[in-house]
């Protein structure tokens, strides 16, 4: 089961403003963002859903095929919007959506290896055609790589630590399975802290077998030229490393000036390119978290391009 849409109402409201107009849904899912937004738009409107995962594209198509044209379709990485928005012959959109977080579909789906609670391989590809795996990061990166992981994507304090433990382990023996990797990291983390660590660790695993984070830059670094003016950005991180490149993003896009600070007037002729739509982060509301429990470290920036 693909997990229910988080923040659905805040997304209406700073996505949708055109009914006929052309949006974005860069990860599809299992397509309850999509589906909401379609009833919002009208028979003129469009909406063009993406997502690596083949099971998302083909659960999103059963759910969408009731609205039929208006709905198109594509599998591939949203860091490609561009070149797939190109292969359409569409040069600019009204609105694109970003909800960055991993699938309940995903999280319980055993043999795909992102969960820490269930025994599965060492896998954690969003896109299964994807040459790296897990279990090629655990079993042959460098001792100092493993660390930078797990610092760098995971922030996690015991890094080297569990880098030492997963090198000495392997030594011994392969590590193909997630709960083999758990024992590892549960050997040199204290019992009070061994489910965030267990989540920070497995969550930068993920991180670097997908490249999440060099996706979400290159993504960003063109997301604006394929908004039209007016047009609205939406993107839904879960953790702090997303959410601060959003943020940052956003900061650079309102005050993109690069002069020294020395000169009295801007010369470098950069200008404001975006109006914050949400001056400060959007969180789900306690009614939200209680009826889904993963909707709690969703956090919501939106901006409008002028």
């Amino acid at each position: 089961m693909f997990h229910t849409p988080v923040l659905i109402d805040q997304v209406l409201k700073y996505l949708v403003v055109n009914p006929s107009g052309m949006y974005v849904d860069g990860t599809i899912g299992g397509g309850g963002h999509s589906i909401e937004i379609v009833k919002k738009l009208s028979s003129t409107g469009k909406l063009i859903g993406i997502d690596l995962d083949d099971k998302a594209v083909e659960k999103s198509r059963e759910r969408l095929r009731r609205y039929g044209k208006i709905v198109l379709l594509k599998k591939g990485n949203f860091a490609e919007i561009g070149d797939i928005l190109t292969s359409l012959d569409i040069n600019q959109v009204d609105g694109i959506l970003l909800d960055l977080g991993i699938s309940s579909y995903q999280i319980d789906t055993v043999e795909r290896g992102f969960s820490y609670l269930s025994s599965g391989p060492l896998d954690m590809r969003m896109a299964t055609e994807s040459e790296l795996t897990a279990q090629e990061i655990i079993n042959t990166y460098p001792e100092i790589e493993l660390e930078k992981i797990f610092r760098d994507f995971g922030e996690e304090r015991r890094a080297r630590s569990v880098a030492k433990a997963i090198v000495r382990e392997r030594q011994r023996k392969q590590i193909n399975t997630t709960q083999q990797l758990v024992k590892i990291i549960e050997s040199v983390i204290t019992f009070q802290y061994r489910i965030k660590s267990l989540a920070r660790i497995f969550q930068a695993i993920r991180i670097a077998v997908n490249r999440e984070l060099e996706n979400l830059q290159l993504f960003l670094d063109q997301s604006l030229d394929l908004l039209k003016s007016g047009g609205r950005l939406v993107i839904i991180a879960y953790h702090s490393l997303e959410d601060r490149m959003v943020k940052n993003f956003f900061s650079k896009q309102l005050n993109p000036c690069e002069c020294a600070a020395y000169l009295p007037v801007c010369v470098c002729g950069k200008q404001t390119m975006i109006r914050l739509l949400t001056r400060k982060v959007v969180r789900s509301s306690e009614e939200e978290i209680k009826a889904n429990p993963r909707s709690r470290s969703a956090k919501l920036r939106a901006a409008e391009k002028i």
